[in-house]
């Protein structure tokens, strides 16, 4: 019995040490392919880098590791970048954030090497210093859409990228989003939520959300502890096709409340969404990850 006790207090010793010095400073690029009937078929493929809750703060999310990921980023050369928020960490204890215009600059070379959008999140907006974080992120040259849309020129195409406020902060306005989207153009829209995907009609293309970092701790046999969504558990990473939409989320870079990751490592994500036959039933969509070097 007591080499028993021994052994599983070695085990328990070895999995925190894993969730808490380890896997957080992990990195992998998640690659999928969107399919969808909405992207114009004379269009070339668009080639997409998300990067979503960074919750930035030392240990394991410092300057310089967070310009290495930055970097990372940049090598993908994607024509488009979309960040769905989260980039403040003021409620994970054991750390130490930094501050807005610290993160602004470090991605700063992400808008330089290709347009960059983004949302803020319910911690961005956490005792309103979503005001500070817009201004140091547009300064930066990152577009923040609060329920506005815009229209980008992409290879003879007009991609609408519509942005909601973050709804758990209670300032999404979809209506006004809706007024502004041409149900005769792709559409792709950046929510910090993925739940929104159920509000929104089957003219959209895609939809890019974070917040769930994939339940930050993923249990063999069990999935995801925690998603904070209220839609099914699997939906809390990763591709998927509801209807005629795709719904993209990722698992996010960061941690909150608590600096660990266990089974669901830090990750950006690259998307090519290119055109396909109108699709002739529901499921999921298929994509595959890479594991990358620590970075």
């Amino acid at each position: 019995m007591v080499e028993l006790f021994w052994l599983g207090a070695a085990g328990a010793a070895a999995v925190s040490a894993w969730a808490g010095l380890v896997e957080p400073r992990r990195l992998r690029v998640a690659r999928y392919e969107v399919a969808s009937p909405r992207w114009p078929a004379r269009a070339r493929p668009l080639r997409l880098a998300i990067l979503g809750d960074l919750h930035a703060a030392r240990p394991h999310l410092g300057e310089r590791r967070l310009a290495r990921v930055v970097a990372r980023v940049i090598a993908e050369r994607p024509d488009l970048v979309l960040m769905p928020g989260d980039f403040l960490a003021n409620r994970t204890a054991f750390v130490r954030p930094l501050p807005s215009a610290t993160i602004a600059a470090a991605l700063a070379p992400l808008a330089r090497a290709a347009p960059t959008l983004a949302v803020l999140g319910n911690h961005d907006w956490h005792r309103g210093a979503g005001h500070g974080l817009r201004a140091a992120l547009e300064g930066a040259g990152i577009a923040v859409l609060e329920n506005e849309v815009v229209e980008l020129a992409f290879a003879g195409t007009a991609l609408q990228v519509a942005g909601l406020g973050c709804a758990i902060s209670r300032r999404t306005d979809l209506l006004a989003v809706l007024e502004r989207l041409d149900p005769a153009r792709p559409a792709i829209v950046l929510s910090h939520v993925p739940d929104a995907v159920a509000y929104l009609p089957e003219e959209v293309l895609l939809v890019v959300a974070g917040h769930t970092h994939g339940g930050q701790v993923r249990l063999p046999g069990i999935g995801p502890l925690v998603t904070m969504s209220t839609l099914p558990r699997r939906f809390a990473r990763g591709l998927h096709r509801i209807g005629k939409r795709h719904l993209l989320v990722t698992s996010g870079v960061g941690t909150s409340v608590l600096p660990i990751r266990l089974g669901v490592p830090p990750e950006f994500v690259v998307a090519t969404v290119r055109a396909a036959a109108e699709p002739t039933g529901a499921g999921s969509a298929q994509a595959r990850a890479a594991v990358g070097a620590e970075a």
